[in-house]
């Protein structure tokens, strides 16, 4: 199986996974808000990726800092998973409403990382926050990690 595929499976893996557990990174959960159906009828908006928010995150889901998160609205659901809340300026976050995020996998400082892969996602249910899902591609495993996330407009 080649490095794509394997990926593609992995991510298929974690969402299987997140729709177990009932922790959805989409509005497909039957989350979906007023405010992502309003913005997805008016059409998707650019953006143009001035970061407006970070945080640091530990492997277990604390938060070590942040710019503009909620730390007590933080959290690490299962393995490999976590949700980051944050407050203005960046709320109603929704891929949709022009948001874009990224996450880097990073010791934090703390030791190192390897080869770990994450990911991020609307949080379907809360407009406020990202869904990060963190895995192993060598064995498609999901993966406790620490990272960086941005979030930008």
């Amino acid at each position: 199986m080649g490095v794509k595929a394997r990926r593609g499976l992995a991510v298929s893996i974690a969402m299987g996974i997140t729709f177990a557990t009932g922790v959805i990174a989409s509005a497909q959960d039957g989350g979906v808000t007023s405010e992502s159906v309003a913005a997805a009828a008016s059409g998707p908006k650019a953006t143009n990726g001035s970061v407006k928010c970070t945080a640091a995150i530990n492997a277990d889901g604390s938060v070590l800092s942040c710019k503009g998160c909620v730390a007590a609205n933080t959290t690490h659901p299962a393995t490999g998973q976590y949700q980051v809340e944050f407050k203005a300026p960046c709320t109603s976050i929704l891929a949709v409403n022009g948001w874009s995020r990224w996450v880097q996998p990073d010791s934090l400082s703390t030791g190192t990382v390897g080869a770990a892969v994450c990911t991020t996602a609307d949080r379907g249910g809360d407009a406020n926050a990202v869904f990060v899902t963190c895995y192993d591609p060598a064995t498609e495993s999901p993966l406790d990690t620490s990272f960086f996330l941005f979030v930008a407009k």
